[in-house]
């Protein structure tokens, strides 16, 4: 699914070049669930920026099912990430005056979709993820863990490839912690998205299969575990 080479990304401070990812190689394959753990600077965010397309390597390749991303347009680019890549953040970056169906239909609005199936399909993705009696909440109507299910709902209607998720869970207590964990492994199971997760969490890591650790921008461990038995929610 996802195949990276040789990747490495410095920042220039005034006359000091810093490098904040260290030639990295890496394949991630669809259906794979993985984590990715390490300090404050280890270089986890800017790792995630250039998997979602939102950032580009100072050097490397990168290629998802084959095709020469960095090879794109600004444009090309732009359309891969909106079609194949979903988004899921600790602070929910839900639109306030847009309620929950809405907020989720937005990338298919983007994408040109009508609004009649637009709707459909975001009504459809959340009462996957639990929310069929919400559907006209506005965000503040709804509790930490519903907005984040919304979150999740907005970066599946798209039906991606790939699913980054940057500390999910961060802003959520153990018990909703453990139920938004349950969706992404649920999603992974029966969509066969590969599910990216960030987090400072031990707990979360260790429901993951995979789990990598940076270390000031090196890949220092990878770690393969048995599928996790079904926690209850």
């Amino acid at each position: 699914m996802l195949e990276l080479r040789g990747i490495r990304r410095s920042f220039r401070i005034g006359p000091t070049e810093r490098t904040v990812l260290h030639d990295l190689d890496l394949d991630l394959a669809a259906g794979e669930l993985v984590s990715i753990m390490g300090g404050s600077g280890s270089g986890k965010t800017t790792f995630m920026n250039i998997v979602g397309l939102l950032d580009r390597p100072t050097a490397g390749t990168y290629r998802i099912r084959g095709e020469d991303v960095l090879a794109a347009g600004v444009d090309q680019q732009s359309a891969m990430r909106n079609r194949m890549i979903g988004f899921v953040f600790q602070q929910f970056f839900l639109m306030p005056r847009l309620n929950a169906w809405r907020n989720v239909a937005l990338p298919l609005m983007y994408r040109g979709t009508p609004e009649a199936e637009a709707r459909r399909r975001a009504e459809h993705m959340l009462t996957r993820v639990g929310l069929g009696q919400h559907l006209a909440h506005l965000p503040n109507m709804l509790s930490g863990g519903q907005k984040q299910r919304v979150a999740i709902a907005r970066a599946l209607v798209g039906e991606p490839a790939v699913l980054l998720a940057d500390e999910p869970t961060g802003a959520l207590d153990p018990v909703v912690s453990r139920e938004i964990m349950g969706l992404f492994e649920e999603v992974n199971r029966e969509m066969g998205v590969l599910v990216l997760i960030i987090t400072h969490d031990p707990g979360v890591a260790a429901r993951c299969r995979r789990r990598l650790v940076l270390t000031q921008g090196h890949l220092a461990d990878q770690t393969h575990a048995p599928q996790p038995k079904a926690h209850a929610a």
